[in-house]
């Protein structure tokens, strides 16, 4: 019986009951498991893997990424791709609904971030789809679903947070987000125009080619950005590290020194929230790095895969099953520490029965991202609440198609592994 792991969880659980944040629940729970039970004859494993978590290259991405993120909800880009999809979709039944959804798509391109996402568009785009006629915590419900796309969408945090924890190409992981970003963009655009037919939600604009030229001519550096970073990394021109940086070092240029929509105030804004979230991340890698350690030491990974490689159904009812795993941790818990906590733990499991990684590491974000999105504890949902003033049983009531089209979109990239490794197969990652 694997005692210490027993230890660890019941622990862990006991310091997250009495609210402990959960890089120190974790990690303080693991070094009381390391002093008690003594796997090693001393103690001097913590500093070893907290300096092995802590000290990856790949790794670096993230707070870049988180930068680039900030440095978007403060700069012209975000303002430029809202009316950039104002004018190709914004003349449609619904059409502010699906600006938001199709923005967030665009935005989740340069930034990777949900939170980013939610910031920007719940404070412009909320506001305006008010005026045009939308219920206000509908506008909240669309601009809360979309912004999960964020993190599927490559360059997303969460596949760079996935591959680096398990050792896998973080190029081809982002690849492999890419159509499930736009199947769920899809899935989520259907719902938006039947509500909005049905009960009259917003007024149509006439459909014009002037409007989306001019529109091009103006917000043409937001629209090159995505093209940009992640045009670099899938033609093997930088590594995902580098083109985390090209995306901070493109939103310096464009409005810091050639619009100078960027002052100090805001510079010293964005480092400090980028300095703050990569904190937390970071302890949260290096406090599961010692749960990893004691998982592994007593094998627990073989236990498990003993147990979920005789689900019936094989590779699909392990999946499905897996499915509904990921929507519980990502109902409970953040999808960051639940991307580095779990993914090393069940990766391996689903290779032994013979699921390509990159297919099985983007299900793993996409039901995470579904979470960021869901109560009790969606950090995404308590952030559009707070940016919108609206209560968050009326956002979950609203969101409740949304939902629905989301998870529709995970079981179809579960049963279709293509959608997930075709691009990285075709880019030769």
């Amino acid at each position: 019986m694997p005692i210490m792991t027993i230890t660890l969880v019941m622990l862990t659980v006991i310091l997250l009951v009495i609210g402990t944040p959960i890089a120190v629940a974790l990690g303080l729970s693991s070094a009381v498991v390391l002093m008690i039970f003594q796997p090693v004859p001393n103690m001097q494993i913590i500093p070893q893997l907290f300096s092995e978590a802590a000290t990856s290259f790949i790794l670096l991405a993230v707070p870049l990424f988180i930068l680039a993120g900030n440095l978007m909800e403060r700069g012209t880009v975000g303002r430029n791709l809202i009316d950039f999809t104002t004018s190709i979709v914004g003349w449609a039944t619904g059409g502010l609904g699906a600006v938001n959804i199709v923005g967030s798509m665009i935005f989740g391109g340069i930034s990777g971030s949900s939170l980013a996402d939610t910031a920007t568009f719940g404070s412009i785009l909320v506001p305006r789809m008010v005026e045009d006629g939308y219920p206000k915590d509908y506008a909240g419900a669309v601009t809360l679903t979309s912004s999960s796309l964020s993190v599927v969408i490559p360059p997303s945090i969460l596949l760079v947070l996935a591959a680096a924890s398990t050792q896998q190409s973080v190029a081809r992981a982002l690849a492999g987000g890419l159509l499930p970003g736009i199947l769920i963009t899809i899935s989520l655009i259907i719902p938006n125009y039947y509500i909005c037919k049905k009960r009259g939600y917003g007024h149509k604009v006439p459909f014009s080619i002037r409007n989306i030229i001019e529109k091009i001519g103006s917000c043409w550096t937001a629209l090159v950005a995505p093209l940009i970073i992640l045009g670099t990394i899938f033609s093997g021109i930088v590594t995902p590290t580098e083109g985390a940086a090209v995306a901070v070092l493109y939103i310096l240029l464009i409005d810091g020194v050639i619009f100078k929509k960027l002052g100090w105030k805001d510079f010293v804004a964005a480092f400090k929230s980028t300095a703050t979230l990569t904190s937390v991340i970071l302890f949260i890698a290096t406090s599961s790095a010692i749960a990893n350690f004691i998982i592994a030491y007593e094998n627990v990974p073989k236990v498990l895969a003993e147990l979920l490689m005789n689900v019936p159904g094989g590779q699909i009812g392990f999946l499905l099953l897996m499915d509904v795993i990921l929507l519980f941790i990502g109902m409970t818990i953040d999808a960051s520490p639940a991307t580095i906590i779990f993914t090393p733990l069940f990766l391996p499991i689903a290779m032994a029965i013979g699921v390509d990684p990159t297919h099985f590491i983007v299900i793993m974000v996409m039901g995470f991202a579904l979470g960021l999105t869901t109560p009790p504890y969606g950090v995404c949902l308590f952030s559009i609440a707070s940016v919108c003033n609206i209560s968050m049983d009326k956002l979950v009531r609203k969101a409740l198609p949304f939902y629905i089209a989301m998870f529709i979109s995970l079981l179809l990239v579960t049963l279709i592994p293509q959608l997930s490794i075709f691009l990285p197969t075709i880019f030769g990652l």
